[in-house]
């Protein structure tokens, strides 16, 4: 199986990805099944991993700041590992916050290359945060929703061709069909109550998905549905206390 990634970034069929826990040095391998396209703030793939601890297929989203869609906005900012690496240097010199936010730079300051480059390798480390944000309160939150159960960082090979380890999060695999593609019909009333209920349940814990919609709420099985399930959280966020929705 191959290993390597394609020139966009993705990872192909029966490509392999190496993935790493925090603190852990041994990489835990994953196979590609597919990928689900087109591709918008991160990838997100079907993958597999023959190992009693994990169920045998889960949703793998990545989040590498050389390929999100951001950077095409500006084309000419392209990706090296020199800019990179300046970037985490001033991250591990404490010359960029964990909350670097570029909107917040103020208005007098004349933007950089690096600064863009900060914008980007933050959205990995803001979904790790928010990954496990939204880990806190999933417990809470009923069987209406798809579980966050790890998060990771992809392997580099070699591992000096990147200065930082991309973000991954391994999410639960609901192997079924959309509310925009299922037949009303099967569809239970007290399926739709526990959906009201979830989404009001995520208010009261201070989650905000921003994105549900009918292409986001899975039903399973799709013939007879039992369960309804509110899928990517990739624009959520966590309302921390004091916090208004706006922020």
């Amino acid at each position: 199986m191959a290993s390597a990634q394609a020139e966009d970034g993705s990872f192909p069929t029966d490509s392999t990805l190496s993935l790493l826990l925090d603190g852990e040095k041994t990489s835990t391998t994953f196979r590609v099944i597919r990928s689900f396209t087109p591709f918008t703030k991160g990838q997100v793939y079907l993958v597999e991993y023959s190992h009693s601890e994990f169920p045998a297929k889960l949703i793998l989203k990545v989040y590498d700041p050389r390929f999100l869609d951001d950077r095409r906005l500006k084309p000419h900012e392209s990706w090296t590992l020199a800019m990179e690496s300046l970037v985490v240097q001033k991250w591990e010199q404490g010359q960029i916050s964990d909350d670097f936010n570029i909107c917040d730079l103020d208005d007098d300051v004349e933007l950089e290359p690096w600064h863009w480059e900060a914008a980007l390798l933050f959205v990995g480390e803001n979904v790790q945060n928010g990954g496990c944000g939204i880990q806190e309160v999933a417990s809470d939150a009923g069987p209406v929703y798809s579980q966050v159960l790890w998060v990771w960082k992809i392997a580099a090979h070699p591992a000096q061709s990147r200065a930082t380890q991309p973000r991954a999060i391994l999410i639960e695999y609901i192997p079924g069909v959309t509310l925009h593609d299922v037949d009303s019909t099967v569809v239970r009333p007290k399926l739709y109550r526990s959906l009201m209920g979830a989404v009001t349940r995520f208010d009261s814990l201070g989650v905000n998905h921003y994105d549900i919609n009918a292409n986001n709420i899975m039903l399973a099985p799709p013939k007879a549905p039992k369960r309804m399930v509110v899928i990517d959280f990739g624009f959520a966020g966590v309302r921390r206390e004091g916090m208004t929705d706006e922020e």
